[in-house]
């Protein structure tokens, strides 16, 4: 079995990096093109790209995408993005040129639906014809998507990401503990960004945390992308919030998400970490009205909010739409029923949410997406 894979970004390397392990030491012939940069790269246009491979040959086969010549013509390709360059235009290349299979190894954790999923949903559709299967995290989220119409391939084995990215060296937490000047003596707090609807809400309820706590350390993790670009104003020359530091490179999130002892902000991807580092997590999902504003339809045909997702002429224009009836008709009362009754299992969850993301919880995730890999060659 022949392997390809590839990450643009140091948070795609992150979800990829345990699968790469894998296969070097299973033996099976893989390369690897991967960038360890926190903003995105493409090829051809950096030189931020590693390139690891397992196996030596003389054949050269060249690939336009990838700007480079590969050792095979993988059976398997590999990626954890398909909406986007430059890997919408790589898949394309792998599948159609090279014949390869082309897996997804999703990295978002669809636990709730809102307006902004649903129209995600069907822009992801577009890509599955290009795409053999998607690994996803947990039985909770295939269901999830398959709710707002998700028509992929859904094979469950856990999220990767958490297979060897926990496991941070006292090195190198000390290392970013003098990098950030982080005071033993005090609590450190992480405050998780958004850049949907709920942005400046959440900001509001970080400054009333912020006054009635003015002894902690506090620091933020951005939405991926959001320092450099709608919102590089609010990060530079300093943040918005007084005395709250970004962690802006993407290899300082993981120390720090294990030296900060509270973190706050709202069910999504990101407190998968906090649950499985057993912190203490303040949700502030409800206090800031998220079960209501994610399903509000206005929000988005209007327009009224600063996010980058809750804006009509960016799904207009991505789907190609002229009339605003033809965006509504993707977002139907009924299913917004149902969206609403499944969405309310996780507001009220009060036990076991870890089991919502992920299924397994046993960092072999990467095991599993190579047993399947295997087996359907």
């Amino acid at each position: 079995m022949n392997i390809g894979i590839f990450a643009s970004d140091a948070k795609g390397l992150s979800i990829l990096n345990s699968l790469i392990n894998e296969l070097h030491e299973h033996d099976i012939n893989y390369f690897a093109m991967v960038c360890q940069d926190t903003q995105l790269n493409y090829p051809g246009h950096s030189n931020n790209f590693t390139h690891l491979t397992n196996v030596e040959t003389s054949e050269e086969i060249w690939s336009d995408t990838l700007q480079v010549n590969i050792p095979f013509k993988p059976d398997w390709f590999i990626v954890q993005r398909e909406r986007w360059e430059p890997e919408t235009s790589i898949i394309r290349e792998f599948k159609e040129k090279f014949k390869s299979k082309i897996a997804m190894v999703e990295q978002n954790a669809q636990i709730v639906n809102s307006v902004e999923t649903t129209l995600e949903t069907y822009s992801k559709n577009r890509h599955v014809p290009m795409i053999d299967v998607f690994f996803d995290h947990s039985t909770w989220i295939s269901e999830q998507k398959k709710l707002v119409g998700f028509t992929g391939k859904s094979v469950v084995v856990g999220n990767a990401k958490y297979d060897i990215n926990l496991d941070v060296s006292d090195t190198h937490i000390n290392n970013i503990k003098k990098y950030y000047n982080v005071d033993d003596n005090k609590k450190q707090v992480l405050l998780f960004s958004l850049i949907n609807t709920a942005r400046e809400d959440i900001y509001r309820e970080f400054e009333k945390y912020i006054d009635e706590h003015p002894d902690y350390q506090y620091f933020i993790k951005p939405y991926p992308g959001e320092p450099f670009g709608k919102f590089q104003n609010e990060y530079f020359p300093n943040f918005r919030i007084k005395n709250v530091t970004p962690i802006l490179e993407e290899n300082h999130i993981w120390p720090m998400l294990n030296i900060c002892d509270i973190h706050i902000g709202i069910i999504m991807s990101i407190i998968h970490t906090s649950l499985l580092l057993k912190k203490e997590f303040i949700d502030l999902s409800k206090t800031i009205g998220l079960d209501k504003k994610y399903l509000d339809v206005n929000r988005v045909m209007k327009s009224t909010n600063n996010g980058v997702e809750d804006n009509k002429q960016l799904w207009m224009n991505s789907f190609g739409f002229t009339e605003d009836n033809q965006l509504l008709d993707l977002l139907p009362e009924k299913l917004f029923k149902k969206i609403e009754e499944k969405n309310n299992n996780v507001w009220n969850c009060q036990e076991n949410v870890v089991s919502l993301f992920d299924d397994y919880n046993d960092g072999k995730a990467s095991t599993r997406i190579i047993k399947y890999l295997k087996e359907n060659v």
